[in-house]
């Protein structure tokens, strides 16, 4: 500002009503109005021209606005008599009022009221104020006084919220130092100037606006400012490379706050001293690059010189118009500088690996803002894969290629080929070249297209492919892409398994006992089983089991549940009504082994031969219902024994006929049930077999969860923790008969509460 400081002088205002007091209402005169309309009163003592009388209307601005929007020309309006001249108006000034600050930094903006006799007013009240759609916030301002902070409450500036403050102009020069030692970033105040300063910690632009109320005139009242926040930190290639023959230049850009890359802005690259070309453009000296997603930029340098000559290469960061959808222009954020020293050896430049940046911009003091113009319009191509990181062997990999155009001008021609190894296969490359190409046509500026290559997969491990890229103009780019490739999981099988075991033969009027085993043999739990027991029309099934349903000359039962390895038996008394060479039970079981699977199905059938009844037996004359406390294996169930335990009973048959044949497999039942009201503790079962019959303990079908071993010729079971009262456990197994003769299968059960075992025994008779 070129204003001089000027202080208003209290006193004079003092006298001044002093003297109007004394003067009494007869000195007193009330303003009237501007006609000029340069202000809304005059008072006695102004001096105003007269205003002539105008033959025609006459041309004012528009009223409650600005005299800022176009008049009339002189030539289409119509002459006034006289014209009035403009009177000097004070006017608010604000410097910087255009500026590039980091996130996190403080911005010092400074503003005064400039008269029309080129002074600065101290002591002024100035309104700051943030749009409130934009970046940014007040921090501290100026306040009233002698001092840089007043110490008295009135005195201090007052911040309504973080976007409308109100501060003051000063009387004295102050200093701002930022409180650090460091004087090169100290801000000096002069008197009549009002301060704020401004921070942003997201990207962004801020609108700051100052008003001064004391301005008369509207035009003059107001200044503005613009700061472009940005969040950004830089690695530029060496000052100083050695290099023969080509040589890549990369620069790295990132984000200031947490390191992370940033795709899509521009690195400009440009030889200073005409002793090299660049890459990627007609004119090989400036080329403008976009960062990719790794946010990196680079550029191929070639000589034109002999050995032993240099090349600068200047470089300059440019964040786009536009970028993100802000309102920011085209901004260049940094520049820097490169010289690449040609040798007869290549000694290549190679960029780190992860490179976070080391130039982040100066948080002190903001940069000024330098626009350049763009070059002259080009394609610039980029490739963004989107696809799996996984993929089972004997699959599909699907992939979408985008193809971006960042550049200025329309890509043509565009070609695109996809190259990939040799665990990869695609429909379009029969004779396993491992690549295919194909035409994509043209691509405007800002605009993208999309191809989608799918392979199947075939061996396990890291498999890749790359894409490039080419136009007509020259423009190039790739990308790649990797999968892991994993051998499938064998999906687990499921399996129900049923079967039916009963009599061989029996005589009308007898009783049948058939015993259906529903077993989950699979690798996944089953659900939903429904099993149905079908009998021919010369038996009638009477179930055992609770929970049934007769449907016709069948039984249907469910099960909700079936755990890997689980059995469930159900045991049907049939009675022999009629005689039949082949009376036949079939029974079907379907159960839902889940998602994917569906239903699976299993089924057994057993078939009995009824004898007509022997002359002087008197075949039954009706059926007998059955008795829910009846179990075949050892009888009627005798009434509960005392509640002090000991109520163990022992059941023991065979589902064979007896005498036995040589070189069968008979089976044998053993049935233990605790007939009390007490638990049971500890129960050892043992089976002695003769010699002659040998058992096998692979055969050994139980529900009570506990292996059996063959010592000698005898069938040790593991002991029974616990037999729960009212509970009923069941033994079956297999035996072969190797010799003839004469037996006795005997079996012993004892317990905790027993005080001598019990033994059950059956006489066994082979022969051939």
């Amino acid at each position: 500002m070129t204003c001089t400081a000027r202080q208003l002088s209290w006193l004079q205002l003092a006298l001044s009503l002093c003297a109007l007091l004394v003067a009494g209402c007869a000195g007193l005169r009330l303003p009237r109005i501007d006609p000029t309309g340069e202000r809304v009163f005059v008072w006695p003592q102004d001096r105003v021209p007269a205003v002539p009388l105008a033959s025609s209307n006459l041309v004012t601005p528009p009223v409650l606005t600005d005299p800022v929007f176009p008049q009339p020309s002189p030539a289409s309006t119509t002459p006034v008599a006289a014209v009035v001249p403009p009177l000097p108006q004070d006017r608010l000034a604000i410097t910087p009022n255009r500026m590039l600050a980091p996130i996190g930094s403080e911005v010092v903006l400074k503003a005064g009221v400039c008269t029309a006799e080129n002074y600065l007013l101290t002591d002024t009240k100035t309104d700051w104020l943030i749009a409130r759609e934009s970046a940014g916030e007040f921090v501290e301002l100026g306040g009233r006084g002698w001092l840089q902070n007043p110490l008295l409450p009135w005195n201090k500036p007052k911040k309504i919220d973080n976007q409308f403050a109100t501060g003051y102009s000063a009387k004295v020069p102050l200093t701002i130092t930022r409180g650090t030692a460091d004087v090169t970033d100290d801000v000096q105040v002069e008197p009549g100037e009002s301060w704020a300063t401004i921070t942003s910690l997201v990207e962004g632009t801020s609108h700051i606006t100052a008003v001064a109320p004391e301005v008369v005139a509207w035009s003059g009242r107001r200044a503005t400012a613009t700061i472009y926040w940005v969040d950004v930190q830089w690695t530029f290639p060496p000052a100083t490379v050695s290099a023969g023959g080509s040589q890549a230049l990369t620069t790295t850009v990132r984000r200031q706050s947490d390191g992370t890359p940033i795709e899509g802005w521009l690195v400009r690259y440009e030889v200073d001293d005409g002793t090299g070309t660049l890459t990627g453009n007609p004119s090989e000296q400036v080329v403008e690059v976009p960062t990719d997603v790794h946010g990196q930029a680079s550029i191929d340098v070639s000589p034109t010189g002999t050995s032993g000559s240099a090349s600068r290469i200047n470089m300059q960061i440019v964040r786009p118009s536009r970028y993100a959808s802000s309102d920011m222009p085209r901004l260049v954020i940094a520049t820097g500088a490169s010289t690449i020293h040609w040798t007869d050896a290549s000694t290549p430049y190679l960029p780190p690996a992860d490179d976070v940046g080391a130039d982040p911009l100066p948080v002190s003091t903001p940069i000024p803002i330098d626009i350049v113009p763009p070059l002259a319009a080009q394609p610039v191509l980029d490739i963004e894969i989107l696809g799996p990181s996984q993929a089972p062997v004997g699959g599909q990999a699907r992939f979408e290629v985008v193809i971006h155009n960042r550049g200025t001008a329309t890509a043509t021609g565009i070609v695109v080929r996809d190259q990939f190894d040799k665990g990869l296969s695609h429909l379009k490359d029969p004779n396993g070249y491992q690549q295919i190409q194909m035409p994509l046509g043209d691509i405007s500026p800002g605009d993208s297209r999309k191809v989608n290559p799918n392979f199947n997969v075939l061996t396990a491990g890291e498999l890749c492919h790359t894409v490039f890229v080419t136009s007509r103009e020259g423009a190039k780019a790739q990308e790649g892409k990797c999968l892991t490739a994993l051998q499938p999981t064998p999906q687990k099988q499921a399996q129900i398994n049923v079967q039916k075991m009963g009599p061989q033969q029996k005589v009308i009027g007898q009783t049948a006992l058939f015993t259906v085993t529903v077993k989950n043999t699979g690798e996944v739990p089953l659900t939903d089983i429904q099993i149905r027991d079908e009998y021919d029309p010369a038996l009638v099934p009477r179930p055992i089991e609770p929970d049934f349903k007769i449907v016709n000359n069948g039984i249907v039962w469910k099960i909700p549940r079936l755990e890997v390895n689980d059995l469930r038996r159900f045991d049907v008394e049939c009675q022999c009504v009629a005689a039949k060479g082949s009376a036949c039970t079939t029974v079907h079981v379907s159960a839902d082994a889940g998602a994917g699977r569906g239903r699976i199905p299993s089924s057994a059938r057993k078939c009995i031969e009824i004898l007509p009844p022997s002359r002087d037996v008197e075949p039954p004359s009706n059926v007998v219902p059955p008795n829910p406390k009846r179990d075949p294996a050892f009888g009627n169930v005798s009434p509960r024994t005392s509640p002090q335990g000991g109520g163990l009973q022992l059941g023991l048959r065979t589902f064979a006929d007896n005498p036995v044949s040589v070189g069968t497999f008979p089976k044998y039942e053993i049935v233990v049930l605790n007939n009390s009201a007490v638990a049971d503790d500890r129960v050892n079962l043992r089976v002695q077999f003769p010699l002659g019959i040998v058992p096998d303990p692979a055969t050994v079908l139980t529900n009570a969860n506990v292996q059996a071993n063959l010592v000698g010729n005898e069938l040790r079971f593991d002991t029974i923790n616990q037999i729960r009262p009212d509970e009923r456990l069941w033994f079956t197994v297999q035996a072969k008969v190797n010799q003839l003769g004469f037996g006795d299968i005997t079996v012993n059960v004892s317990s905790q509460t027993l005080q001598q075992p019990i033994e059950k025994t059956i006489s066994v008779e082979a022969v051939r």
